[in-house]
């Protein structure tokens, strides 16, 4: 088997160098997919800077242009607007030049803009009708007031411009600083008291992450963009191409099954997805440090941004590539696969374009929501906003998704429909097969594999949310977490199996019949692992996370104990012994045996166990990654050596069982020295009895004679 194993893997190989070579051959890919990107973005680089990005650049500092009647008047706006600005809590505008007339000059000569350009009107107009027409944002005109030593200020705007009422408000600041300040100066030289009913002080927050520009977000759109028209010519090329080439016939007839074939055109299309997008982020990249944009796009740690960048391509290109796979895979022809992509491509721009959103903010749904997870994802990523699980989530929804793409290919991919062009082609997916088999293939197991991680990451908060919502006992959420079990991990696979024409006693290893000595070494481990394991979770576990996972755990432990024992053995050890065992060993580990030896499916079935058990409570703890994948190898083992699922749930309804007799019992535990919530270690007492039983178990269970190992 092992030999097996090493020639499917080389096939895989061959098969992608074969389909790289013969799609690089084409001097139109190369000139279309890597040349044009290298000649595109420096022109478009320096178009942008000469038009769009200067514009945005400066749109902080755009100077109002403000008219005055005089150059007197001019003289008068100057002094008070000058002393006004010394009044404000922080200067908003740099020293003034002595002439304000002179402003208009220094804005033409290359300098920085400054805040006002002030001039005169011509003498065919007047301050009224430069603003009216909008050659100015604001006219002034001063005149004496009736109070001695006071001037009056006749300021005109325009309502309906934004930059009209910025000038007005950056005039009137001023004038009302210097008339507040007048104010106080004059009750003070009186002896009068003044105090004011509310003191302000004004307090600068720096943002979490790193300083953002308004066209970081567009990042995640042009990845969309860059890495699917990089997926596109290959994935049809390889799918509707060989059907119009005559040579599909020949790939479905060779000696290899449809996985292998969709693979290796995986991995040439990945490829070339991941050559088209790092030239054109190359490209880029280059063209914006060559013209000095580097900062305007990507923010001051511009060098940071890159990797993620680079992480974020080859999330973005392995999903495409499956994805474009899978729809291709049904076309019968290069127009009809085009004709499919180009509302796929439209569909994806609206994802894309929720990284332009800001108020729209990653949750649980969202995570595992197929391309709008990694839109998000990659625009916190470049806004410094990370939280691990969330990440963690996004990661592994987008593989099962690429995972349910290719078993969704494999399945259509040189079917009949497709080969001899007949109608209907998109119900080879769902039609049952006229003979039934004994188990399900590894691609079926993929399917349901794809469709669990999200229904388990969606359907398993729907009891704490009712909970919060209704106001709920634990019990009463216990017991319908019990439903999500039986959702999740039960139904999922009869139905799959069902469609497959799978005998559900065969695909789910419930055989009744067998040896004795395995329900032995069922109880055995059953009475001993949780103390090994709980051992072991002490040696691997960092002490930060523990820390961690005792607060987050601590409400949820006390209202355990107060829950009734048989809600919490039906729900946390009954429910999920079954449940789980019936997904993961029954269903998946044996689909997985169809092709690949015992220990790669054991192994690949105990880290998928291990990996949906590291989320507790909205928290992502990964040291208890290798606790549970050691008790998926252990129950992947017994089901192997017994030929029945039955066993391993008895060990893991009785490993369940004790842990929540435990927790039920604590303080009793800990009257007899066993302190398990300081994490401290177990008595001899306690270690030497569980040690020697899961040692017995483990003699037992090698000397079980099995057909399978």
């Amino acid at each position: 088997m092992k030999f097996s194993n090493q020639v499917l893997t080389s096939r895989t190989v061959r098969l992608a160098l074969k389909e790289l070579r013969e799609i690089l051959r084409d001097r139109r890919t190369i000139t279309t997919l890597v040349l044009m990107p290298l000649l595109v973005y420096p022109l478009l680089g320096v178009m942008v800077k000469r038009g769009l990005l200067s514009s945005l650049e400066s749109i902080g500092a755009v100077p109002f242009h403000l008219v005055v009647g005089s150059a007197e008047e001019a003289d008068q706006l100057y002094r008070q607007l000058h002393a006004g600005e010394a009044l404000l809590p922080v200067a908003t505008a740099s020293e003034a030049p002595a002439n304000p007339l002179a402003e208009l000059a220094a804005s033409t000569s290359g300098e920085e803009p400054p805040k006002l350009q002030v001039y005169e009107p011509n003498p065919n107009s007047t301050v009224e009708q430069e603003v009216r027409s909008g050659r100015a944002d604001i006219g002034i005109r001063i005149q004496q007031s009736a109070i001695e030593g006071s001037l009056q200020w006749t300021i005109l705007h325009r309502p309906e411009s934004a930059l009209s009422v910025d000038a007005y408000n950056h005039v009137v600041t001023r004038l009302e600083a210097l008339n507040e300040q007048y104010l106080v100066d004059t009750l003070r030289s009186r002896s009068i008291s003044i105090h004011r009913p509310a003191e302000i002080q004004t307090q600068a927050i720096a943002s979490g992450g790193r300083r953002q520009t308004p066209l970081i977000t567009f990042i995640p759109l042009v990845l969309v963009l860059m890495t699917m028209t990089g997926a596109v010519y290959p994935a049809i090329d390889l799918t509707a191409g060989e059907r119009e080439r005559g040579t599909m016939e020949i790939l479905i007839a060779a000696p290899v099954s449809r996985m292998t074939l969709l693979a290796g055109k995986f991995v040439a299309v990945l490829a070339v997805a991941l050559l088209t997008a790092s030239v054109n982020m190359l490209s880029m990249f280059l063209t914006l440090f060559t013209l000095g944009l580097d900062s305007a796009i990507l923010g001051d740690d511009a060098l940071q941004v890159i990797p993620l960048v680079m992480l974020m391509m080859v999330v973005f290109a392995g999903f495409f590539s499956a994805v474009l796979l899978s729809i291709t895979s049904i076309a019968r022809s290069f127009k009809e696969a085009q004709a499919y992509l180009i509302p796929l491509m439209l569909m994806s721009l609206t994802p894309g374009m929720f990284s332009l959103m800001p108020d729209l903010q990653m949750g649980t749904l969202l995570a595992v929501t197929p391309l709008v997870n990694i839109v998000l994802t990659g625009r916190d990523l470049l806004q410094g906003n990370f939280n691990l699980l969330l990440f963690a989530i996004v990661i592994l929804s987008t593989v099962f998704y690429g995972i349910l793409a290719l078993a969704v290919a494999a399945r259509i991919f040189g079917s009949d429909s497709v080969l001899y062009g007949s109608s209907g082609s998109w119900t080879e997916l769902m039609r049952s097969s006229s003979e039934v088999h004994e188990q399900a293939s590894p691609s079926a197991a993929a399917f349901a594999l794809a469709l669990v991680f999200p229904l388990f990451i969606i359907v398993g908060s729907v009891p704490s949310r009712l909970g919060q919502a209704f106001a709920l006992p634990l019990s009463q959420v216990l017991l319908l977490n019990i439903g999500v079990f039986l959702l999740v991990f039960a139904a999922v696979p009869v139905v799959v199996l069902r469609l497959s024409r799978v005998q559900l006693r065969s695909g789910l290893m419930l055989n009744p019949r067998i040896p004795p000595v395995s329900l032995l070494v069922a109880v055995l481990f059953g009475v001993s692992m949780w103390a090994v394991l709980y051992e072991l979770n002490l040696v691997v576990g960092v002490a930060a996370q523990a820390e961690t996972l005792k607060r987050a755990m601590e409400s949820l432990v006390d209202d355990l104990r107060q829950t009734p024992l048989w809600v919490k053995l039906a729900a946390l050890a009954l429910a999920p012994a079954l449940c789980e065992e019936l997904f993961f060993r029954g269903f998946l580990q044996t689909a997985l045996r169809q092709r690949y030896s015992v220990w790669v499916s054991i192994a690949t079935s105990a880290a998928l166990f291990g990996l949906f058990h590291i989320v507790v409570r909205d928290h992502l703890f990964i040291e208890r990654m290798i606790p549970s994948t050691l008790m998926g190898i252990l129950l992947g083992l017994l089901l192997e050596r017994s030929g029945s699922v039955l066993p391993g749930m008895l060990l893991h309804a009785i490993h369940n069982g004790l842990l929540m007799c435990v927790v039920h019992y604590q303080s009793a535990l800990e009257d007899l020295g066993v302190g398990l919530e300081e994490r401290s270690h177990l008595p001899a007492m306690w270690l030497l009895p569980t040690c020697g039983a899961a040692l017995a178990a483990a003699v037992l269970l090698s000397r079980i004679k099995s057909s399978r190992i």
